[in-house]
C-alpha cells in the first residue's frame, strides 16, 4: 500500500526561530499506521528569494508502533517565509518531488503552505509534487483534516502512472492507448469522475494537450478541486480543462451532457457499496450520450461487498475490455511474506445492440 506522511497540526513558528509541526504516516483512509522503524528528513526551505533554497535540513526518527510524531526544527533565524518538506530519502530531499516511475512509491512525501512569523502557522492546506514517466513535475493540493474526499488515494496514485505509460507507448495497441494518442486537432473528450483532488484528469489533461478534459465531484471537494484545476490551467496553458459538480444521484449535468466524452475515468469509487448503484446509473447515462466512448475503472477491493459493481456493469451492458493489476509496494509485507496489495484497473466498453 502506499503511506502518506500527513500533517496532523500543522508547522508554526511557536518561538523565533523555531518550527514545530505533529505528523503521522498512514493510509489513504487513516485506519493504519506505518509498522516499521523510519528516518525522515525535514527540510525548511525559505521561500523568499526567487530561487526557493534550503535553508535548515534534520532527520527525525519514526519508531515502530508510533501513531503520530512531533518535528522540531531550530535556530531558524526570525522567521523568515517558509515552507516544510517531510520526504523519505536524499533524493527526495534534494529534488523535493516523488516520482511515480517504473515502482509507485511506498511513502509519499509532504510540503506544507508557506508560514512566517506575521502568519505563524501554516494553513490545512498541502502539497503533493511528483514527477511521472513524461518528465513534468506536477503539484496537487490536498487537505490535511479528516475528509477522505480531498486527499489522494492509492488507486489515484496507480492510476495516474499507469496513464502516464499509456500516453507514451512508443507504438499504440489498445484503443485506450490509441485514443489518449489521438494526433489531431481535437483530442479526446475527457470526464472523471469522483475527481476528489483531481491527481488523475489533471495529469491526463497534462499529458494530452489537446484533449477535453471535465473533472467532477460532489460539492464538498469543489473547493479543493477547483483551486488544483485552476494551478493546472496556468501552468499548462490548458483552456480545455474545467471542473463542475456531479451527484451520481441526480440527472447528467447540462456541462457533462454537452460534453459527449470519449473516454471517462474513475478511481477509487467502489469503496462505498452504497454508492455504487448511482455511480452505475451515472456510466449509464453517459453511455446514452456517447455509446462508444471507453470508461477505465481503477480500484482497490477492500471489501467483498464491491463486488456489487462488477455485477451492476455486467447488468447495464458493460463488457470488460481490458484489465491490468498493479501491486503496491509494501517493505513490510514483504520481509514477513504477506501477499502485496493490488490496484485492479479495468477498461470498460457499453456491448454493442444486435
Amino acid at each position: 500500500m502506499v503511506w502518506y506522511i500527513r500533517f496532523l497540526k500543522t508547522p508554526k513558528f511557536y518561538q523565533k526561530g523555531h518550527v514545530r509541526a505533529l505528523i503521522t504516516i498512514t493510509t489513504d483512509l487513516g485506519d493504519d499506521f506505518y509498522p516499521t522503524d523510519l528516518t525522515l528528513y525535514a527540510i525548511i526551505v525559505a521561500t523568499e528569494s526567487e530561487e526557493n533554497r534550503m535553508s535548515k535540513w534534520q532527520t527525525v526518527k519514526w519508531e515502530s508502533g508510533m501513531r503520530n510524531l512531533w518535528v522540531d526544527i531550530v535556530n531558524l533565524g526570525a522567521g523568515p517565509p517558509v515552507d516544510l518538506q517531510l520526504v523519505v530519502n536524499s533524493k527526495q530531499s534534494r529534488e523535493g518531488v516523488s516520482v511515480l516511475l517504473e515502482d509507485i512509491p511506498e511513502i509519499l512525501g509532504v510540503w506544507s503552505d508557506t508560514f512566517d512569523w506575521d502568519k505563524y502557522q501554516a494553513s490545512n492546506v498541502v502539497e503533493r509534487r511528483y514527477r511521472t514517466d513524461s518528465g513534468h513535475e506536477r503539484a496537487v493540493l490536498e487537505e490535511t483534516g479528516e475528509s477522505i474526499a480531498r486527499h489522494i488515494w492509492d488507486a489515484g496514485i496507480a492510476l495516474t502512472a499507469f496513464l502516464s505509460k499509456v500516453v507514451l507507448q512508443p507504438r499504440p495497441t489498445s484503443d485506450l492507448a490509441k485514443l489518449l494518442q489521438r494526433n489531431t486537432p481535437r483530442g479526446p473528450r475527457i470526464l472523471e469522475l469522483g475527481s476528489g483532488c483531481g491527481i488523475v484528469g489533471l495529469q491526463v489533461a497534462g499529458s494530452c494537450s489537446t484533449s477535453d478534459v471535465l473533472l467532477t465531484d460532489l460539492p464538498e471537494a469543489m473547493n479543493i478541486l477547483n483551486h488544483n484545476v485552476e494551478y493546472t490551467r496556468l501552468a499548462c496553458r490548458r483552456d480545455k480543462l474545467a471542473s463542475t459538480v456531479l451527484d451520481w444521484d441526480e440527472p447528467l449535468p447540462e456541462r457533462v451532457a454537452e460534453q459527449q466524452p470519449d473516454l471517462v475515468i474513475l478511481s477509487d469509487c467502489t469503496y462505498n457499496p452504497d454508492s455504487i448503484p448511482g455511480l452505475v446509473k451515472t456510466l449509464s447515462s453517459v453511455a446514452k450520450i456517447s455509446p462508444d466512448a471507453l470508461i477505465v475503472v481503477s480500484l482497490k477491493v477492500r471489501h467483498d461487498s464491491e463486488a456489487i459493481f462488477f455485477d451492476l456493469m455486467a447488468g447495464a451492458e458493460f463488457i470488460e475490455a481490458e484489465h491490468t493489476t498493479i501491486p503496491l509496494p509494501d517493505r513490510y509485507r514483504s520481509v514477513t511474506g504477506q501477499a502485496l496489495e493490488v490496484i485492479e484497473i479495468y477498461v470498460y466498453r457499453r456491448r454493442k445492440s444486435g
